[in-house]
């Protein structure tokens, strides 16, 4: 990460922070959080700050990167916030790491938990509720069929899950796998990756984000370097981010890793689709800030739509934003809701959201109105 002080205060990061664009609040932005960091490193630190308002108010970022795509110098809010958060863990950041770590038994206790309360309950805990409820939430009917063609053979493939697809929403993973399977892939053995490690960066657990990565390398290989498919456009992103030193300097290998890298929805862009009648008659793609630039995604809800997909602003952050479901729910929800705001604007009651990332797709459950549907897009396939 580039040092604060070669921030040129441009401003350019304005233009794309979700946070100043739903709040207005430029002390929410990357250039305000390197300006106050380059302070807190000079000969006045702080200009009267408190240390603790300003880790508080530096730690508010979504991590969806999209100030390092358009900064002049490439610098990185997020990179600096998870700098930030790792020399100062706190209660939060404890909090987190358990849920990340023990999603077997929190995460089915939490939900359980969440049906027995009050159906209204005072923020943050009215969306806490929710937010439970749609990390198992029920899969709307599927609405396509597609026609796949076994078109590989003998191809090793190992399916990364993620942890909402391997904890929560097991539909997903076996919808994935029978995929796979009548592609004529074959599922390779081994272990069982554990998080992509992107969460646990972004929260500054850079020590968990280590081991995470180191587990997920070994499995690969003792699995015997198989093609490695996954249908969350953050673990896409987070695996991508492997460095050389998470594999020991071997750049051969580090090179067969990302060739291996594979999202499930460029493997089907060939095959036909049949809409079903129970198929809505608008559908809206939320693109994920962690999709890649060549988003398949999009290309395949867009083969299966057809002129059933609208053509909106793809440019909407979800508001998820990781630990900032603990730290500033009020300001993740309001993200949120301006997104779907725009997303549904104009919409037919009926009409459904599309995404490619498991936890845009836990965070546009969470806030959508009853009038609309949200889902991954392996929930429309029958």
């Amino acid at each position: 990460m580039a040092a604060p002080k070669s921030c040129v205060q441009c401003g350019k990061c304005l233009e794309v922070c979700p946070l100043f664009k739903v709040t207005g609040r430029e002390e929410l932005t990357p250039r305000a959080k390197f300006f106050l960091e380059s302070l807190r490193s000079g000969e006045d630190p702080g200009e009267g700050l408190s240390e603790k308002d300003f880790k508080s108010l530096a730690s508010l970022c979504l991590s969806c990167g999209r100030c390092a795509k358009n900064c002049p110098q490439s610098m990185s809010g997020p990179d600096m916030v998870s700098n930030l958060r790792a020399k100062s863990k706190g209660f939060i950041q404890t909090c987190w790491d358990l849920w990340l770590i023990s999603p077997g038994l929190l995460w089915p206790m939490a939900a359980a938990a969440s049906k027995l309360s009050p159906e209204v309950l005072p923020e943050p805990f009215g969306s806490a509720r929710k937010r439970m409820q749609a990390l198992f939430a029920k899969s709307p009917e599927p609405w396509v069929e597609l026609s796949l063609q076994a078109k590989f053979e003998k191809r090793k493939v190992m399916l990364f899950k993620g942890c909402v697809g391997r904890f929560a929403r097991t539909d997903w993973t076996a919808k994935a796998e029978r995929i796979m399977d009548g592609m004529g892939l074959i599922r390779a053995e081994g272990g069982e990756f554990g998080c992509c490690g992107s969460s646990h960066g972004s929260a500054g657990l850079l020590g968990r984000q280590i081991e995470a990565r180191a587990k997920n390398i070994k499995v690969w290989k003792d699995s015997g370097y198989p093609l490695l498919v996954t249908f969350c456009a953050t673990c896409l992103k987070g695996l991508k981010e492997y460095t050389l030193d998470d594999f020991a300097g071997d750049e051969e290998l580090l090179a067969k890793w990302n060739e291996a890298l594979t999202p499930l929805s460029s493997l089907l862009l060939d095959a036909e689709p049949k809409l079903l009648d129970n198929a809505p008659v608008q559908v809206a793609y939320h693109q994920p800030c962690h999709a890649p630039e060549n988003d398949t995604d999009l290309k395949l809800v867009a083969l299966i739509a057809g002129e059933r997909l609208r053509q909106i602003q793809n440019d909407l952050c979800c508001g998820f934003g990781g630990i900032m479901q603990l730290g500033a729910p009020e300001l993740s929800k309001e993200v949120g809701l301006h997104s779907l705001e725009h997303l549904t604007k104009g919409m037919k009651p009926g009409g459904q959201i599309v995404s490619g990332c498991s936890a845009c797709v836990i965070q546009l459950v969470t806030l959508v109105k009853d009038d609309y549907f949200a889902s991954h897009w392996l929930d429309i396939l029958k």
